[in-house]
């Protein structure tokens, strides 16, 4: 699969919403528990451009020659607290298309933002993952990108009728 990171637009909405929503309604990676609008990720959007947060998509080329290409993957840091004490530390997102995981997206989504991390200087200190204990998956994945696991918050999130642990991995830049 021949990826393309560059920086999100507008244009990527639609696919960012359908990648999102995907997890609000199936999975455990957010905490959202409603779908969410392409106008409300349009205000998103502005709103990590507007604090200067980098935010990259994944696209793939076209299925046929010359195929319009469709992205598969997003990934944005965000602030960690809004407390001025923390603004050198920053959360990270970074969700893939359902069809698309396994393949070495979020890597390179991740090994994307973290290039763009460190451009930005000392801005950044620390970034902090949160994940669902049950996406072993996704635990490995942290560990795998040298992310150390910081501590496990217990049954803090409620969703499809059960509660979910949250553990904490962080990376220094």
């Amino acid at each position: 699969m021949a990826l393309k990171i560059r920086d999100a637009t507008e244009a990527d909405l639609p696919a960012i919403v359908d990648i999102y929503n995907d997890q609000i309604l199936h999975g455990t990676a957010t905490f959202h528990t409603e779908p969410q609008t392409v106008a409300e990720r349009t205000q998103w959007l502005a709103d990590v451009r507007r604090e200067n947060y980098p935010c990259i998509v994944a696209e793939v080329e076209g299925d046929s020659p010359g195929g319009t290409p469709r992205t598969v993957g997003w990934c944005n840091l965000w602030h960690y607290n809004p407390r001025q004490a923390y603004a050198r530390s920053a959360e990270l997102s970074l969700y893939v298309h359902k069809d698309c995981r396994g393949q070495g997206v979020g890597e390179k989504l991740l090994q994307a933002l973290l290039a763009e991390t460190r451009k930005q200087g000392g801005r950044f200190h620390t970034i902090i993952a949160g994940v669902t204990t049950e996406n072993e998956r996704t635990v490995h994945f942290w560990q795998k990108q040298g992310f150390a696991l910081q501590g496990t918050l217990r049954e803090v999130g409620r969703k499809f009728g059960r509660w979910l642990d949250v553990s904490y991995f962080q990376l220094f830049v």
